[in-house]
């Protein structure tokens, strides 16, 4: 095994949690085990114009990226006769599952996708198989929602962010800063004890929201940019979103 790297499978249908070398004693072998991501493209030509048009991004004014492959090649030992029954008992708990899978070495994200296993062998008492998300969310998401309060034990001070927009007190006028990040993704306002009327801007649009749950489609936050809201009137909210990286 080249490998100490182990990996956390979580089922999430049923929230059941393995880890592949506490669990099952087994250990990643390879180091290609995330795909590239592949950006969806439009290239348009036109007759009589030199080179292509790069259409990618009109639509959606950002880039778009389709699923990756995550492809992770896992060995253990035991004794030769028990393989066949330890790989059923694999299949039985995660074959065919939507999984979140969460790496050793980058535990504040994790992946999602249906996970199938494929390719098992043996030799003697090394068993070998493929765990395979052949349709794989092109980003990892944050451990945390940006509603939850930040831990330490998942967070990257690498290129990791604190946030806690949780049950935010607004009574009058009060502005918010959400910083920049690597996926766009478009927040939900939760509205609780609200009195009167509340509304938001972002500098070019106002929003006006209601309690309960608010969201808006043209409103994008986690991009290149920072985005500064203004909220006025009395109420708590939570901002909620959770972020992503490639």
């Amino acid at each position: 095994m080249i490998n100490d790297l182990g990996v956390t499978i979580e089922v999430v249908r049923n929230g059941l949690s393995y880890h592949t070398i506490r669990d099952w004693e087994l250990t990643v072998t390879n180091n290609d085990y995330i795909g590239e991501p592949e950006q969806e493209t439009n290239y348009i030509d036109v007759p009589g114009r030199n080179g292509f048009i790069d259409a990618s991004e009109t639509v959606s004014g950002r880039r778009i990226f389709k699923s990756r492959v995550i492809r992770i090649e896992l060995g253990g030992i035991r004794k030769r006769l028990t393989w066949d029954t330890v790989i059923s008992t694999f299949r039985n708990k995660i074959h065919g599952e939507t999984v979140h899978l969460t790496f050793d070495n980058d535990i504040s994200h994790y992946w999602v996708g249906r996970c199938y296993i494929e390719d098992f062998d043996r030799a003697r008492k090394v068993g070998t198989f493929v765990l395979t998300i052949p349709y794989a969310e092109p980003y990892k998401y944050n451990i945390e929602q940006s509603s939850e309060p930040w831990k330490w034990d998942p967070f990257s001070f690498v290129d990791g962010i604190a946030l806690n927009l949780g049950d935010l007190v607004i009574n009058g006028q009060q502005s918010v800063t959400i910083p920049s990040g690597n996926m766009e993704v478009s927040p939900t306002f939760i509205v609780s004890r609200l009195s009167g009327v509340l509304t938001m801007t972002d500098g070019e649009n106002t929003y006006a929201l209601t309690s309960g749950s608010n969201r808006f489609p043209d409103l994008f936050v986690n991009g290149d940019s920072e985005v500064a809201l203004t909220f006025t009137g009395s109420a708590t909210v939570s901002i909620v979103y959770r972020g992503g990286s490639l």
